[in-house]
């Protein structure tokens, strides 16, 4: 009989997606939506990408031409960098 190990599962939080994109841009920065979701599997970069702006993250947007798929015709898209992270934050319930 096999024995009972259950693993946990561990909930993927949006402050943990915010590091794995931050992480991500900046090695890559100018980067489009598209090419951040697939590198960090966010579910909805835009919503992170928003979110990010609310924890301090700071997010620098331009545009870039890009080739469309059979490569003849480009199209204008959104690029995203990082330009900060938050500043740390004191643990206010660790006693100095």
């Amino acid at each position: 009989m096999a024995s009972d190990t259950t693993t946990q599962r561990q909930i993927d939080t949006r402050q943990g997606q915010a590091v794995r994109v931050a992480d991500y841009l900046e090695q890559h920065p100018d980067s489009t939506a598209k090419e951040i979701d697939a590198a960090c599997d966010t579910g909805c970069i835009s919503k992170v990408l928003s979110d990010m702006r609310r924890m301090g993250y700071g997010i620098h947007k331009d545009r870039r031409f890009v080739p469309c798929a059979g490569g003849d015709v480009t199209r204008h898209v959104r690029t995203y960098a990082l330009t900060h992270r938050p500043d740390a934050q004191p643990d206010l319930f660790t006693p100095a």
